[in-house]
């Protein structure tokens, strides 16, 4: 999801890129871990935006600019956050975002439970574009999918047949990776954190737990960003990450 301005809300006050691309998969995730059985692959998808550099969006739209987690989670993380290009740093930093905590899951999650990142590359066509204006609107869905014809873009078709392949395991993937579009490669050299990762993965834990509540997890007692006590709070049974020993996920160290 993609918004025109860094300043879009949900209902219980995170801003609406984040809450959708990063503590949406994050919650589905706590929500299901019980009924995971091994094997099993969990791909989220991302986008190469989260590089940050022309060669892989051609500069439609600006690089991440990482934040602390509790910064990213509230409207006006960026500067100038009633500008489109507010609304589209905040959609790359969330892709980033993503794949730290693709990374933070295989550290985590138990033998057999892969999780892999997904990068379609750019496909227009689709809905990404509609909290834009009507002209953007239009280009995205009349004009520019004839970039399908080249390198620059990906078509709807090719980029389900590719995603049904990362989750099928059609495509083989370590548990970890980055695969972009049809191949294993890594990504950007700022998506291998382990600090921002482990960072991400607590702070996702804290703006979750109330939505966590009733599930299968051990209590403690949370808090929310504003020092509140989150009623029934809990951590994850996810195994706690063993830094150490676990170095890059996916074999990319």
């Amino acid at each position: 999801m993609q918004y025109t301005d860094a300043l879009t809300e949900t209902p219980d006050g995170f801003e609406a890129t984040f809450a959708v691309n990063v503590l949406a998969h994050h919650l589905f995730v706590r929500l299901l871990q019980d009924r995971f059985t091994a094997p099993a692959r969990i791909v989220i998808t991302v986008s190469d935006t989260h590089f940050g550099d022309f060669r892989h969006n051609m500069g439609m739209v600006p690089g991440p600019v990482w934040r602390s987690p509790d910064v990213l989670a509230r409207t006006g993380a960026f500067p100038e956050p009633h500008t489109a290009a507010a609304g589209r740093t905040a959609y790359s930093t969330s892709k980033l975002a993503a794949v730290h905590l693709v990374h933070e899951y295989a550290r985590r999650l138990p033998a057999g439970i892969d999780a892999v990142a997904y990068n379609p590359g750019f496909v227009p066509g689709t809905g990404l574009a509609r909290n834009a204006g009507p002209v953007a609107r239009f280009a995205m869905r009349r004009v520019l999918p004839v970039l399908t014809l080249t390198p620059f873009a990906t078509g709807r078709e090719a980029a389900g047949r590719r995603l049904a392949d990362v989750v099928l395991g059609t495509l083989r993937a370590p548990t970890g990776s980055y695969v972009d579009r049809d191949r294993v490669d890594r990504s950007s050299e700022e998506s291998y954190d382990e600090r921002r990762e482990g960072e991400l993965w607590e702070a996702a834990e804290r703006f979750t737990a109330a939505y966590t509540a009733g599930t299968d997890v051990v209590p403690d007692g949370g808090t929310v960003p504003d020092g509140g006590t989150v009623p029934d709070a809990g951590t994850s049974r996810l195994a706690p990450a063993d830094r150490a020993a676990t170095g890059r996920p996916g074999g990319q160290r």
